[in-house]
């Protein structure tokens, strides 16, 4: 953390309790873990201390910068850095914080006290350190956040649709699929090696690979049926990683990493809602169909007027397929030893792939 970022500290000590003579006695600078596949944060930090008074204080800082400043950038074939720079939504996260868009009732963000431009699109963001409650995530808890994730779509909706859209309003989606998705997920699912890996070929079932591959020729149709239903803005990255519940009580949860900054069709939200601590290895899969049946009705209820049904239905199951039938193997894990650990994760987002394959298959003939 430079000097630079600490500027004007004492100024929002005071903001943020509300005590216009507060003055810091101490103060810590805490570097927080970010993951690798993070291509457009550039760190995470705590500052935190206490006044004169012995009041203390704290703030979530994050830096986040266009992603020709990541280290990861140059893993992207040159030939691909153009459209990867003019699509990729490196500062969707600041941009909510700007606009203040409309929430649903016990839905909010973390406030922002400053943000400072570095230039040369950096952007560090000085925010509210949610205390979080201790609070387990069961059904009840994913109802809830899919009602409310429900609610903001319909507090966002985007006018218009079309049976031949002359510009398709997925377009973030589209070039995930075309540049992510067949550069890097689909080799790995067609190579031979990947399956015959011990902690692939122990607990994949050995269809899996072949179903995989025969939704991967969905893709284009998928997307095209996506771009006839209606569309909302959205969060883009609402899995309960992203969903905090509040200690204070002020909010039934507080949305953060925002990622997405552009429309996409209704029920996008949801699958990273569902796949979020199925991921972590958090989640049973044994979970995964109670779960996907109680979310997509509590959604469905909050979206009534908006769309139908059917529509979020479909949505929801074509959004999943598209974002995480191809990486819910956790193929970048294959270079690690193969501790029981790293085989119960192989056996549960194996799992997780069958999920999304047999959802995927239903949704077109």
């Amino acid at each position: 953390m430079t000097m630079a970022l600490t500027t004007g500290l004492t100024d929002l000590v005071r903001e943020s309790l509300g005590d216009p003579l507060a003055e810091i006695a101490e103060q810590h600078v805490e570097l927080l873990h970010h993951g690798p596949g993070s291509l457009s944060t550039a760190s995470l930090h705590r500052v935190r201390g206490t006044t004169t008074g012995n009041v203390s204080w704290s703030f979530f800082v994050k830096s986040i910068h266009a992603i020709r400043h990541s280290a990861g950038f140059a893993k992207i074939p040159e030939e691909q850095r153009a459209a990867a720079l003019a699509h990729f939504p490196w500062r969707a996260d600041a941009d909510v914080y700007l606009t203040r868009p409309p929430l649903p009732g016990g839905l909010r963000l973390p406030r922002m006290y400053r943000l400072d431009d570095l230039g040369d699109d950096r952007l560090v963001m000085w925010l509210e350190d949610v205390r979080v409650a201790p609070a387990a995530w069961d059904q009840d808890r994913y109802h809830a956040a899919a009602r409310l994730l429900g609610g903001l779509a319909a507090a966002r909706p985007v006018a218009g649709r079309s049976s031949a859209p002359r510009e398709p309003l997925n377009r973030s989606l589209r070039y995930y699929c075309a540049v992510p998705v067949a550069n890097l997920f689909l080799p790995a699912l067609r190579d031979p090696a990947t399956w015959r890996h011990p902690l692939v070929a122990a607990n994949a079932d050995p269809l899996l690979r072949a179903d995989l591959l025969a939704l991967a020729d969905r893709i284009d149709p998928l997307l095209e049926a996506l771009d006839r239903l209606p569309h909302t803005f959205v969060h883009g990255d609402a899995s309960p990683m992203n969903l905090l519940v509040p200690a204070d009580g002020s909010a039934e949860f507080v949305a953060i990493d925002w990622g997405w900054s552009h429309p996409a069709a209704v029920g996008f939200d949801l699958s990273q809602l569902l796949v979020g601590r199925a991921h972590t290895g958090d989640l049973d899969p044994a979970d995964l169909p109670a779960l996907h049946e109680a979310i997509e009705a509590a959604y469905t209820a909050a979206v009534a007027g908006l769309a139908d049904p059917a529509e979020v239905s479909f949505g929801y199951a074509a959004t999943l397929v598209l974002r995480s039938a191809w990486t819910a193997i956790p193929f970048e894990l294959l270079g690690q030893a193969p501790t029981p650990e790293l085989h119960d994760l192989f056996r549960k987002r194996a799992r997780l792939a069958r999920f999304v394959v047999d959802l995927g298959r239903s949704l077109l003939p």
